[in-house]
């Protein structure tokens, strides 16, 4: 039995965001944001370190101390079980819990959705992916391959969306769009050839950072953005289209979203909705949006 003082800690550590939550079986005590956290090779020191200030902010805004007792860190690149194991390793060096379980950030997401029941699961922020565990209990994924190779729909595909179309307008090979406007004011630049020294050394996470532009574009009318939102919710149905291909061909099919471009209030998920209705019927999409976090910090208090 889980002793009602117990502290337990979930996070969700993706490719520009940390969450941390911290709570006892009785209620919620504390909660951070920190910079991304996700795993990279050789990387479990680096990602451990950004969980552990996140875990720290977290315990100091709920007047406690760490370790914790236990803790579920859901990491977008903890997909092998090398990667779990190092990872966990290094967060209990830095005092972060006394047994930490790392699994990766899909598979914490879909138990969050789900439960242990079928759906499918998309996620939209830096890059993209989509999961989905069938009622026999296999998982399936589509997408998530890296900038280089795919991530349509998610916040790099967009960003560089961006930068496409301004560079469009800049040579009035594009409709009129205010795209280059705010992007030199967003970036503190001056003119199109500053934006064009900035790409040189802009890694994918900054050109990620761009993608609300096109959102705020899209939401206040412009017609290109709105385009390109609608492309990106395009890339993002397909997914679940495909991961559709993996259940009964009759079944309803519960669809959840998550991720910091399908906010409640986003032009993307507006459009993703609408795309997903029109596209794929028999998709039903879960009306909550998904807090991993929160999931993590439930799996946490169910390890001991």
């Amino acid at each position: 039995m889980t002793p009602s003082s117990a502290v337990f800690l979930g996070a969700d550590a993706g490719g520009s965001h940390t969450t941390v939550v911290l709570g006892s079986p009785a209620q919620i005590l504390g909660r951070a944001d920190g910079p991304g956290a996700a795993m990279r090779p050789a990387g479990a020191a680096r990602s451990a370190a950004v969980l552990a200030e996140t875990a720290r902010r977290a315990a100091a805004q709920a007047g406690i101390g760490l370790p914790g007792d236990a803790a579920v860190v859901g990491a977008a690149g903890a997909g092998r079980r090398q990667e779990q194991a190092e990872l966990e390793a290094a967060l209990v060096d830095a005092g972060v819990a006394r047994r930490v379980r790392v699994l990766a950030d899909g598979e914490v997401a879909l138990t969050t959705a789900f439960a242990r029941g079928p759906g499918v699961l998309v996620n939209a922020g830096t890059g993209s992916i989509a999961y989905a565990r069938v009622p026999g209990g296999e998982i399936h994924r589509a997408g998530g391959y890296g900038w280089q190779l795919g991530d349509e729909g998610g916040g790099y595909w967009l960003g560089r969306r961006a930068l496409d179309l301004a560079g469009r307008a800049q040579d009035g090979r594009g409709e009129g769009s205010t795209l280059l406007a705010r992007l030199l004011s967003a970036l503190g630049l001056q003119q199109f050839d500053d934006l064009v020294r900035w790409t040189a050394t802009a890694t994918p996470a900054q050109v990620a950072a761009l993608a609300p532009h096109v959102l705020n574009a899209a939401r206040e009318g412009e017609v290109v953005a709105q385009r390109a939102v609608d492309e990106a919710a395009r890339e993002l149905v397909e997914l679940v289209v495909m991961l559709g291909r993996h259940f009964p061909a009759t079944d309803p099919i519960p669809v959840a979203i998550t991720g910091g471009l399908l906010l409640p209030q986003s032009p993307l998920t507006a459009a993703f909705r609408e795309r997903l209705a029109a596209d794929f019927e028999r998709a039903r999409l879960v009306p909550e949006r998904i807090d991993a976090a929160l999931g993590a910090l439930k799996l946490a208090m169910e390890l001991t």
